[in-house]
């Protein structure tokens, strides 16, 4: 808990760069996808933009390549 009160500053930082974004991609491959999906809910339950978690192998290439 210390060590994120002591990180307020870059936290306020990521907040101005990103407080008017209204679209979100969570990108996850491997065991990493349902913490993207997961990342993305959250995000959509607590702020109501929209966001959505995405298989990262898929993103370049598509499913068939």
């Amino acid at each position: 808990m210390n060590e994120l009160l002591d990180n307020q500053k870059s936290i306020y930082e990521c907040a101005d760069q990103y407080y008017q974004t209204q679209n979100f991609l969570f990108l996850g491959r491997s065991f990493n996808y349902p913490t993207a999906l997961e990342g993305a809910l959250k995000l959509k339950e607590i702020s109501y933009i929209h966001a959505e978690g995405y298989a990262a192998g898929e993103m370049k290439h598509g499913p068939l390549a």
